[in-house]
C-alpha cells in the first residue's frame, strides 16, 4: 500500500490488529517459510516490546495485504 505521498503505509497500534484471518494466515505461512529458524507466534510476541520486530510484523501484514489486493483487483 502506497500513500500518495510515495511512502509505504504501515499499520500502526490497533490498525495492525485488523488484519482478518486470512490475511493472518497467509502472512504466518510466508513468514515462517522465509524464517525457518523463527516463527510467527514468537514475531507476535516479540512485537509487543521490541519496536524493530512490531515494524517487522507491521511490514509482513501490510505486504500480504497489498499482495492480496492486487489479486483481487
Amino acid at each position: 500500500m502506497t500513500r500518495p505521498d510515495g511512502k509505504a503505509a504501515r499499520a500502526n497500534g490497533r490498525d495492525a490488529q485488523r488484519h482478518d484471518a486470512a490475511i493472518m494466515g497467509k502472512t504466518l505461512r510466508q513468514y515462517e517459510r522465509c524464517h525457518p529458524d523463527d516463527t510467527f507466534a514468537d514475531l507476535v510476541r516479540r512485537s509487543s516490546f521490541s519496536k524493530e520486530d512490531r515494524r517487522l510484523l507491521e511490514d509482513w501484514l501490510v505486504a500480504t495485504a497489498s499482495h492480496a489486493g492486487s489479486a483481487d483487483g
